[in-house]
């Protein structure tokens, strides 16, 4: 059996609508920072010759695109055997938390690390992208640009430990979103009048959250982080049928967190796809933002995390994981690559 882990991500600047040319190519450029304990992870191991693979979500989630991208991966990395692959992830999947850029990061590395061959000239940003979009971002750590053009490139623009933000995330629904992101974009970008100025807006909000990362500077971040994420929302908001992703304790946390604000807490939120909201604060202001926002009527539970790394192999699956029976005592590979 072959481990692989990798985390969610949270996109400072938005990824928000895709080009016609397919493959999950955005049409903006988008800047994230990659959460340390938000983790998805992907088994895989090999079936007997002639068996088709299965690719499932453990509890059970979003299959079906799961099983494409298997497919997909197993003919770009050269992959002969059939494969089994589980997806994991310890925290809500399909929600607006990244469960799919998570997910699919991982299993990239993981199928990597299962090929036939070596990679080699494979890219990986580019396969990951496949199975989600914003997964490309997470095959790095700390904070990453991925911006777009002829040739897509994902750098990481500061580690990890550059910058040590608290990002406090406030869990308003536990279960799957009404409408995915996928779908959400294409109904955007072909309905809603707005959409042209979203695009237009990009490079300012990204040179600015760059510049303002590399600075370590939060009172230039945050107000464009909000605004940002607002902006997507109501270009959103702007589509037809509109796209609503709050619940009502969404907007309350919003005001809470201005509230926070204006009585001297430096604290800035962000929203993505979804109904939960993602604080970014500095450490010392984190367990005061969790303490208030715990308070707010409708938060099912709050998050704490931090700037994370990219994936990793492992030897053994984590403590929160329960993999389905069969899979329990199948021991990794020796010299499989696990670290």
């Amino acid at each position: 059996m072959i481990l692989a882990q990798a985390h969610a991500n949270l996109a400072l600047v938005k990824y928000w609508g895709k080009t016609a040319e397919g493959g999950n190519r955005a049409a903006n450029a988008s800047l994230s920072v990659t959460l340390d304990g938000l983790t998805s992870l992907a088994a895989v191991r090999f079936r007997s010759r002639g068996e088709s693979d299965r690719a499932v979500w453990h509890p059970p989630g979003p299959t079906e695109g799961l099983g494409r991208f298997v497919a997909h991966a197993r003919e770009v990395l050269r992959i002969r055997r059939a494969v089994d692959v589980v997806v994991q992830s310890n925290f809500p999947v399909g929600s607006g938390l990244a469960s799919s850029a998570s997910a699919y990061a991982a299993l990239t590395y993981a199928l990597a690390e299962a090929a036939d061959e070596a990679p080699g000239n494979v890219d990986l940003t580019a396969l990951a992208r496949s199975g989600s979009g914003s997964a490309c971002r997470s095959l790095l750590g700390g904070f990453v640009e991925w911006q777009v053009g002829a040739e897509e490139t994902v750098r990481q623009v500061a580690a990890a430990d550059h910058w040590p933000l608290a990002v406090v995330i406030a869990v308003t629904r536990e279960e799957p979103k009404h409408i995915s992101s996928r779908e959400g974009m294409v109904r955007t970008a072909s309905t809603s009048p707005f959409y042209r100025a979203w695009l237009d807006a990009n490079p300012a909000d990204l040179s600015l959250v760059r510049d303002a990362v590399q600075r370590r500077d939060l009172a230039a971040l945050g107000p464009v982080v909000e605004r940002n994420a607002l902006r997507m929302h109501a270009t959103a908001l702007g589509s037809t049928p509109p796209l609503l992703y709050w619940e009502p304790a969404t907007v309350a946390v919003m005001r809470e967190v201005w509230r926070l604000r204006e009585e001297g807490t430096a604290a800035f939120f962000s929203i993505d796809a979804g109904p939960q909201v993602k604080v970014v604060c500095e450490p010392g202001a984190a367990d005061g933002v969790a303490a208030a926002l715990t308070e707010v009527p409708g938060v099912h539970r709050v998050l704490r995390s931090r700037p994370g790394q990219g994936p990793r192999m492992l030897r053994e699956p984590p403590s929160w994981a329960r993999l389905p029976a069969p899979w329990q005592d199948t021991p990794t590979p020796a010299g499989g690559g696990a670290t």
